[in-house]
């Protein structure tokens, strides 16, 4: 308190600096080849450490099968009697093939598509035919259906590329990694947008598609995510405390804790997976919660010592025995996951635990100088003695409700419903099923 400017240029230096060393990298990696950009990834596979058994054998088979992660495009045609299997529809499919083998991150050579499918007939006596399937689009309905059934009798075909009622198409299209996939589907679907339509309907999926599209809205979720819940602590601390110059300190403290560990986390290297996206979500509450023992505290001694530095030292010299043990608690509970088997999982206890020791840290040095910088015309009229007739005579929202003479009334029923609750709830656990399939992500 008797240097709040030092502290506030000093925290504002931190976080600029934390911003800077996160971002400058990815924005300018030439100019600062020495530090850690931005790295996302959602995929399910490395929620696992990369040498793994289980992974290791994977990987060993793929190489072993020549198995490539694959974008899955399916077209249909309600409406033509004969399906995807007209003149037009086949065109386009034609066409689309041609635009996917160029695309960069596609393996053109793996691509099943009618166009890409070899078809191999007796070409007389001793002779044998090998072309593809469909080398150009069909002009006819005639030959548009010869397609469908060159498809319908190849069996490693049918019920794989067609379907077997010979109505609709899918086309497989195999990406050099699962990275790719966003950028291909998103280039994929821009084409499509372009083709002449002929009622056809065009449905893109795969699970390196759900991976991708999931680590693109995971960021786009975050932006909405965060922002409403600081709004819904800020509306909260405002209806408690009625001063928004004062609520402002929590706010500030939580943004330092979260943009200090996030960046701290870019900054060592670590990568922004699935379970560290939700690091923001977990500080942000945690952070402001001894600011508001602070600030409530603040609240019941300002007007008895009406000097802001006295108050002060008294809400710390009553506080900081709790606030260093529930920090202390709340940091090792999620520093005990960095013990589990998964890296994202490991990763996400350490930071969230550092973010808790930050948002410790910041709470009880930011508060104070806070405080101090405000003008002494804010503090007019603060405090709990300048409601003390509302309290006395009931004024107080709790009061008013009979919420605390119910509760004394009602002990006993309150106590048995509450074990009531806790016995089936105890029973509802042993029946949780695990489902880790990404695809139940959306």
């Amino acid at each position: 308190m008797r240097h709040p400017r030092w502290v506030m240029g000093a925290s504002i230096g931190l976080v600029v600096l934390a911003v800077g060393l996160s971002v400058l990298p990815s924005l300018w990696p030439d100019r600062f080849p020495a530090l850690h950009s931005v790295k996302v990834d959602t995929d399910p596979e490395n929620m696992l450490a990369s040498d793994n058994p289980n992974r290791a054998f994977h990987r060993e088979s793929k190489i072993e099968f020549e198995l490539y992660d694959q974008i899955v495009l399916g077209i249909v045609h309600d409406s033509n009697p004969d399906g995807v299997f007209n003149p037009d529809t086949l065109t386009n499919v034609w066409e689309l093939t041609q635009y996917i083998q160029k695309i960069d991150g596609v393996i053109s050579p793996k691509l099943i598509s009618p166009s890409t499918i070899d078809d191999i007939q007796q070409a007389g006596l001793g002779a044998v035919s090998f072309n593809w399937l469909m080398p150009q689009p069909p002009t006819s309905d005639e030959e548009a259906l010869a397609v469908r059934d060159r498809l319908l009798n190849l069996p490693l075909m049918r019920g794989s590329v067609v379907d077997e009622a010979g109505k609709s198409l899918i086309l497989y299209i195999p990406i050099v990694s699962k990275d790719q996939s966003y950028r291909v589907s998103s280039l994929i679907l821009e084409r499509i947008e372009s083709l002449p339509k002929s009622g056809e309907q065009y449905h893109i999926t795969g699970l390196p598609v759900s991976n991708d599209t999931f680590g693109v809205q995971m960021f786009v979720e975050m932006a909405i995510s965060a922002p409403m819940a600081m709004a819904l602590i800020f509306l909260l601390m405002w209806f408690f405390f009625k001063r928004i110059s004062l609520i402002l300190s929590p706010m500030i403290v939580a943004m330092v804790s979260v943009i200090l560990t996030m960046g701290t986390l870019i900054i060592t290297g670590n990568t922004i997976h699935i379970m560290s996206s939700m690091i923001p979500i977990f500080i942000m509450p945690i952070a402001v919660l001894d600011a508001v023992h602070i600030l409530s505290e603040f609240y019941d001694l300002y007007p008895k010592y009406k000097d802001r530095k006295a108050t002060m030292e008294a809400v710390m010299e009553s506080l900081w025995r709790p606030m260093l043990f529930t920090t202390l608690t709340t940091t090792a509970g999620f520093a005990s996951l960095a013990l589990a088997p998964i890296p994202p999982v490991q990763v996400f206890g350490i930071f969230v635990a550092l973010g808790v020791v930050l948002a410790w840290l910041f709470t009880i040095v930011l508060i104070p100088a806070y405080i101090a910088l405000l003008p002494q015309n804010a503090l007019e009229g603060y405090g709990y003695q300048s409601t003390a007739d509302s309290h006395t005579n009931g004024g107080h929202p709790l009061r008013q409700s009979g919420f605390a003479t119910s509760t004394r009334r009602f002990r006993l029923p309150i106590i048995g419903a509450s074990l009531a609750i806790a016995a089936i709830s105890s029973f509802g656990i042993s029946k949780i099923v695990i489902n880790d399939n990404p695809i139940k992500w959306f």
